[in-house]
C-alpha cells in the first residue's frame, strides 16, 4: 500500500515540474528550455512545441522593444552631470532606454536621470510574450550571390545629320553717311541721397525674457515662484549659433534635501529658444 502511495507521488510530482517548469522559468530567466533535438533558430522570440516562449532580448532592435516597463522592484537613477540621485519605488512605470546583457536602462522621462536594474525586476518578459515583434524582413536575393541590376539595351549610334545647303545673302546698298551733329549738352551732375540709417535696436533685457518665458511655461521643470535669482550671462556660441544668455537659479527638494539648481536660457530675437542645463547641456524639458 505504502509503495502505490509512493508511487502516485512521484508520478503527481514529475507531472506537475513537467508542466509548471517552462512557465517558471519564463518568468525568472526569460528563455523556455528546449526539447531534446530541437535547436534554436536565433529569430528574437520562439514558440516551443509545449507551448513556452523564448526570448533573445540582445536580438531585438530598440523599435522592436517596449517605450516603457512596469518596475517591479524600487530603482535608483542618477543624473551624470549634476551628480543627483533618486529612488523610484516599485510600481511606476519608467521609461526603457536598452538592454545592456542582464539588466535594463531606465530613465524617470526625458530628463538626464539613469539607472539599470535587472531585466528580471520589471515586466519586458511578460510584454514581449503577451505581443511578441514581428520578425524583421530581409529583401530576398537571387541565387549566387547580391542581386542583378536590370540590363539596359546600348543607346543606337546618333545619326549624323546633313549639312543644310547655303542660302545666298541679298546684297544691301550702303546706306549714306548721316550729317554730322553738334553733341548734346551734357546733363548736369545729381547729388547722391545717402540711404536711410538703420533704426538702431537695444539689447533684449535677458532676465526679462527668461521671467516672461517661465511665467508662460514654456518648461515645466520648475515655476516662476521657486527662482530664488535671475542672472544675465556673457554671449555664447551654441551650435554654430550666437546667443544671449541667462542663468535662472531655483530651489528644488531632492533626495538630499532641499538644493539649488541652475538652469541656463538661451535668447536670441527677443525670446528664450531653449532651456539647458549648464553643464551637460541638455534640453530642459
Amino acid at each position: 500500500m505504502k509503495f502505490l502511495l509512493y508511487f502516485f507521488g512521484m508520478a503527481g510530482a514529475g507531472y506537475l515540474g513537467y508542466t509548471l517548469e517552462p512557465g517558471l522559468r519564463l518568468q525568472l530567466t526569460g528563455n523556455a528550455a528546449a526539447p531534446m533535438g530541437v535547436a534554436g533558430s536565433g529569430s528574437s522570440v520562439e514558440r516551443m512545441p509545449d507551448g513556452a516562449i523564448k526570448i533573445n532580448l540582445a536580438s531585438l532592435t530598440p523599435e522592436q522593444l517596449p517605450q516603457r516597463v512596469l518596475l517591479k522592484a524600487d530603482a535608483k537613477v542618477t543624473d551624470s552631470s549634476s551628480g543627483l540621485e533618486m529612488i523610484i519605488k516599485a510600481g511606476n512605470r519608467v521609461k526603457l532606454v536598452g538592454v545592456e546583457g542582464e539588466n535594463v536602462v531606465i530613465s524617470p522621462g526625458e530628463g538626464p536621470f539613469r539607472g539599470a536594474v535587472l531585466i528580471t525586476e520589471t515586466d519586458i518578459l511578460q510584454q514581449i510574450a503577451a505581443n511578441p515583434p514581428a520578425p524583421a524582413s530581409i529583401p530576398a536575393t537571387p541565387p549566387g550571390g547580391d542581386s542583378e541590376e536590370p540590363k539596359m539595351d546600348p543607346a543606337p549610334p546618333p545619326v549624323p545629320e546633313s549639312a543644310p545647303a547655303p542660302v545666298p545673302v541679298p546684297e544691301v546698298p550702303a546706306a549714306p553717311e548721316p550729317a554730322a551733329t553738334p553733341d548734346p549738352m551734357p546733363a548736369p551732375p545729381t547729388e547722391a541721397v545717402p540711404a536711410p540709417a538703420p533704426a538702431a535696436t537695444g539689447p533684449t533685457d535677458v532676465v526679462t525674457v527668461m521671467q516672461d518665458s517661465i511665467k508662460a511655461a514654456q518648461i515645466k521643470e520648475f515655476a516662476f515662484d521657486q527662482v530664488l535669482e535671475w542672472t544675465a550671462t556673457p554671449d555664447e556660441t551654441v551650435d554654430g549659433e550666437v546667443f544671449q544668455t541667462g542663468v535662472a537659479s531655483y530651489k528644488a527638494e531632492t533626495i538630499f534635501g532641499v538644493k539649488t539648481i541652475q538652469a541656463k536660457a538661451l535668447v536670441k530675437g527677443g525670446k528664450v529658444q531653449r532651456w539647458i542645463w549648464p553643464k551637460s547641456g541638455m534640453d530642459i524639458k
